[in-house]
């Protein structure tokens, strides 16, 4: 009898360097846990096509539902049709209807389709097509010994859409499923967070419980197994008692960034923010104008890399650079007024700090200080943290959304 667990399968060679992550693991993961299927299995592979019918045997030889994403595109490299079609021992055919939209495709765009998009229309004989609405590669879904085989583009907005509207909808019905929720952190490391939690992880049985760290953030995944569709009472009864001992700690869940969360706030009270940055260079204005009607909040950002660009960009004395030093609370807290005057703000945030390798004369790489100019608020934050110039520079960003959420928090109406 074939069971209910699933594989993932993430194709594409560029997947195991350094400059590429699997992303569409996670989305399948919580989409199938939803269903009631539990992923096992989740393993990445490249273009060749020895290794890529091995990983797929292996598959099929353990899974219920194996779905494999990437590769079906038209170029030299793009081999899941025909490593699939070798170990189902399948033909491939020439599928029409497929050919036809291609080329109706290209020809909307008033193109010509070029030779090598034909590949994209082969087809292991037996297998449906998935349409892809916004993509020229279609998924194929096929029934090996009565497993579920599905093949996705790994265009991640490609393959969410045919994976919703094609997917989801025909696998395998569960008397049960999974439900998971993320609880997010800001402003604890990792440890801290475990050891404030201690209690509360102890007692979360039967909701799965892991903890999770990234640059100013952690995260608190939790799953739990549900008989029927509806409520999670283990996961809201853990939430709450996160949220009793964390506080304003926890200030998001699943999807939610802190970008969104600030600017929810900002736009319920109906205030607007802008940003000095000098080590982010407009980390933090691109993640607050990342948000979708973020100029409804955001006015705009300043980046004041230089002493000269301080001065004439925010109207930071020269005197107080002199005196305390360009990464020093002072010039901080003048940055983040120096914004919010420029652009006549209710809010100003700022970073200032030496990202690495070099040290400066204010201390050694990860120095950095943060500030917030609000309506009778001035706030700032003296850190340092270790890391490469990357991981300080992301840091510094959140650390300095996370002061702003704060500041606005302490100036809420009681």
């Amino acid at each position: 009898m074939i069971g209910r667990d699933a594989e993932l399968i993430a194709i594409g060679s560029e997947l195991l360097g350094p400059a590429r992550t699997d992303t569409n693991g996670a989305f399948l993961a919580r989409r199938l846990g939803e269903a009631g299927i539990a992923v096992r299995f989740r393993s990445v592979v490249g273009d060749t096509p020895g290794d890529l019918e091995d990983v797929l045997r292996t598959a099929l030889r353990r899974s219920a539902v194996i779905i494999a994403t990437g590769g079906l595109g038209p170029t030299i490299d793009d081999l899941t049709r025909e490593a699939v079609a070798a170990v189902l021992d399948l033909p491939l055919d020439e599928d029409s209807a497929v050919l036809h939209e291609l080329e109706e495709r290209y020809r909307r765009r008033g193109l010509a389709m070029p030779p090598q998009n034909r590949k994209q229309a082969q087809v292991p004989r037996g297998a449906a097509v998935i349409p892809n609405p916004h993509g020229s590669a279609p998924g194929l879904i096929l029934r090996p010994d009565g497993r579920w085989l599905v093949l996705l583009p790994g265009v991640p907005f490609e393959m969410r859409a045919m994976f919703d509207a094609s997917v989801a909808p025909i696998l395998p019905a569960s008397g049960g499923h999974f439900a998971s929720r993320i609880l997010k952190i800001a402003s604890l490391a990792e440890s801290e967070v475990d050891h404030r939690l201690d209690a509360v992880a102890r007692g979360a049985a039967p909701v799965e419980w892991t903890i999770l760290a990234a640059p100013g953030q952690v995260e608190i995944h939790l799953r739990e197994r549900l008989p029927v569709a509806g409520g999670t009472p283990g996961i809201d009864r853990i939430e709450r008692e996160c949220r009793e001992v964390l506080g304003d700690h926890l200030f998001g869940r699943d999807e939610e960034t802190l970008e969104q969360v600030v600017g929810t706030r900002l736009l319920a009270r109906g205030e607007r923010v802008a940003t000095a940055e000098s080590l982010t260079g407009g980390l933090i204005a691109t993640r607050l104008s990342a948000v979708p009607g973020a100029s409804r909040y955001f006015a705009g950002g300043l980046v004041c890399y230089g002493d000269k660009a301080k001065i004439g960009l925010a109207g930071v004395s020269p005197d107080l650079i002199a005196r305390y030093g360009a990464v020093s609370a002072p010039v901080a807290e003048a940055l983040a007024a120096g914004a919010r005057a420029a652009l006549a703000t209710t809010w100003g945030v700022s970073a200032t700090g030496y990202a690495g390798p070099d040290s400066g004369p204010e201390g050694p790489p990860g120095t950095v200080c943060l500030a917030i100019a609000g309506p009778n608020v001035r706030r700032h934050a003296s850190l340092t943290w270790p890391g490469d110039r990357d991981a300080i520079r992301t840091r510094a960003a959140q650390s300095g959304l996370d002061l702003l959420r704060r500041a606005i928090l302490g100036d809420e109406p009681a």
